[in-house]
């Protein structure tokens, strides 16, 4: 074997080792990566669980509730809730639902068609919750939660003097 072979397949090997190496550094990046997103997404999954807990136990209080003081402690648990994403307003809705049945069949059932955002605020509004408080809860700015009011308003066809949730509760029996 001359030098030139030698050389060569010293080369050869180095570049093996070298390849060999950075693969071995590639894999554990990727298998890092992997077990922070795996953590990631565990704590993203228990948060939503004490998030649904936490909607749960606030509506069982809201039910529950047998004198204005617990009422009102009820409503300001449920005003402490983030409704950022879809599985947390079906979430919502489920235990809204338990509370107050008849409430979505009568929209459903009325003259007027709702979006889903003027579904939203109605849902809202009906538990008492203001427009400022709304949009803290739903992660939406004021002037968005007012022009759904509004919105509502013009299909119903009535003024700022009449409440929204009183005017339904009239014209649906709810």
């Amino acid at each position: 074997m001359t030098e030139n072979e030698s050389s060569k397949k010293n080369i050869y090997f180095i570049l093996f080792i070298i390849t060999l190496l950075l693969s071995a550094i590639i894999a554990f990046l990727v298998n890092r990566d992997f077990k922070y997103k795996k953590k990631l997404l565990e704590l993203e999954k228990n948060a939503l669980i004490r998030e649904n807990e936490q909607i749960t136990i606030a509506f069982n209080k809201l039910k529950n509730s047998s004198n204005d003081e617990e009422r009102v402690k009820a409503k300001q648990e449920i005003l402490k809730l983030k409704i950022l994403t879809e599985d947390d307003w079906n979430f919502f809705k489920n235990k809204f639902e338990l509370l107050f049945p008849n409430f979505l069949i009568a929209l459903k059932n009325s003259n007027f068609k709702y979006t889903k955002s003027e579904e939203r605020f109605l849902i809202l509004k009906k538990l008492g919750i203001e427009a400022k408080e709304i949009s803290d809860m739903i992660g939406v700015s004021k002037d968005s939660v007012l022009n759904t009011q509004h919105r509502i308003r013009k299909k119903m066809s009535i003024s700022k003097d009449v409440d929204i949730i009183d005017y339904l509760s009239k014209t649906t029996d709810s």
